[in-house]
């Protein structure tokens, strides 16, 4: 699921040799095994299924870089295309807002590619506001990035 969704959302916004390394299925099983045997957060990963399909995911964990500008990180929010504008990603959220804010988090961000409007639009309309803008990289693959901050968890979960 989550290398369908980079492969459905990230063509013609990242360099091709990011794409190939992101949709990988071994690479992102290994990853997928990586963070669940050593979650950054207990129940730090939640999934939206139906009929027993993963529709989507949202991982929080504390901040992993003090230029989020929060204490806590949505550190990852996808949904397979066919399961967009169902309101699943709002559930996710603020499903994934819940975790942090019992974890003693009353704040948290999120990076997005500054070239991926639909992520950037989705944070806006949920209550983020832009922060710090830098420049990620994936390896040796420069990718603009910037900080969507939501200053008040609470309103997220409402």
């Amino acid at each position: 699921m989550h290398a369908q969704s980079w492969a459905e959302t990230y063509p013609g916004l990242v360099p091709d040799a990011l794409l190939a390394e992101m949709t990988d299925p071994a690479q992102r099983r290994a990853a997928w095994a990586r963070n669940l045997a050593a979650p950054l957060l207990p129940g730090g990963t939640l999934v939206a299924e139906e009929a027993g399909a993963i529709l989507g995911f949202v991982s929080v964990c504390a901040a992993r870089d003090a230029a989020l500008g929060a204490s806590g990180e949505i550190s990852g929010l996808y949904l397979l295309r066919a399961a967009q504008g169902r309101g699943l990603g709002r559930a996710l959220l603020a499903a994934g807002a819940r975790v942090l804010l019992a974890a003693g988090h009353r704040s948290a961000g999120a990076w997005a590619l500054d070239a991926n409007a639909r992520a950037r639009g989705f944070y806006a309309a949920t209550g983020a506001a832009p922060g710090t803008s830098q420049v990620g990289w994936h390896g040796e693959i420069p990718v603009a990035e910037t900080a969507w901050v939501w200053s008040d968890l609470r309103r997220v979960t409402s």
